[in-house]
């Protein structure tokens, strides 16, 4: 992943496919970015602000672990449920926490302008809590889960959707699918890989709960004639709005609910 600077901002090239002449005399400026991604910075944030806490006190660390962590067999012979979602928020090593904080800084950048916060942190959270339940059903009672990389994939694939969806719009949209296939496949290689610690399984379903929920509910834009420069400008062109999706919303809630439910009774019987 690249970091990038506004120019190369996906909502900037949209309706740019190809650059309009500038007038004469006239000096080229840059668009600026929507409004900040405050639900991205402060998600990086608070991952990164447990770790450190839990480093500098190592009391809290193990504390932390022993609490919050996904511990399959207190899941699902102590029904602590609670453990599928405070396990995104804690890292098991200093690598762990800085590539998901960078993860999520630099996609998230790119996903919350588009899709606005409400559906930043419901894809986010709920794509999270799908990885969390993915790793609980096919990843075994033994070991334990930790980190924000189910999240991480579902915002991941979201942007891959909203790319693929509006592929005749951006600029090199196919370029940068192409892109993003090849390092999740690197990644999930590299998880499959005999002593690796990586959760796929987290990973995966993460990753495809992000791109079911942004197939649903993510924004659908009319293109634009000229490149957008404000939220109220991109809301205006969504032609699925949040709103006339919270029924599907709620199917998709029940659906993990009951998964979550099914997998525990399975394990337990």
């Amino acid at each position: 992943m690249e970091k990038r600077d506004q120019s190369d901002h996906p909502l900037n090239q949209v309706g740019a496919s190809r650059p309009a002449a500038p007038r004469p005399s006239a000096k080229r400026r840059k668009i600026p970015l929507l409004d900040r991604p405050l639900l991205t910075y402060s998600l990086a944030a608070i991952n990164a602000l447990i770790f450190l806490a839990g480093y500098l006190i190592p009391q809290l660390e193990q504390e932390l672990f022993l609490r919050g962590a996904l511990l399959p067999q207190l899941v699902v012979f102590h029904g602590e449920v609670y453990r599928l979602f405070t396990a995104m928020f804690l890292h098991g090593s200093l690598p762990h926490v800085l590539f998901n904080t960078y993860a999520i800084f630099i996609v998230g950048q790119m996903v919350e302008p588009i899709f606005g916060r409400a559906r930043f942190l419901l894809i986010y959270l709920l794509g999270g809590l799908t990885g969390s339940a993915t790793s609980l059903a096919l990843g075994g009672l033994s070991g334990a889960a930790v980190g924000a990389s189910g999240a991480v994939f579902a915002i991941f694939a979201a942007h891959g959707i909203h790319l693929y969806q509006h592929r005749g719009a951006y600029v090199n949209a196919r370029g940068q699918l192409r892109h993003m296939a090849i390092l999740i496949g690197i990644n999930l290689l590299i998880g499959f890989m005999p002593g690796s610690r990586i959760d796929n399984w987290g990973h995966i379903g993460g990753m495809l709960g992000g791109a079911l929920l942004a197939w649903r509910i993510g924004p659908r834009l009319a293109r634009p004639s000229a490149p957008i420069r404000s939220l109220r400008e991109l809301a205006a062109l969504d032609r699925n709005p949040l709103r006339l999706r919270l029924p599907g919303l709620v199917i998709y809630i029940g659906a993990l609910i009951g998964l979550i439910v099914l997998t525990i009774n399975l394990l337990a019987a």
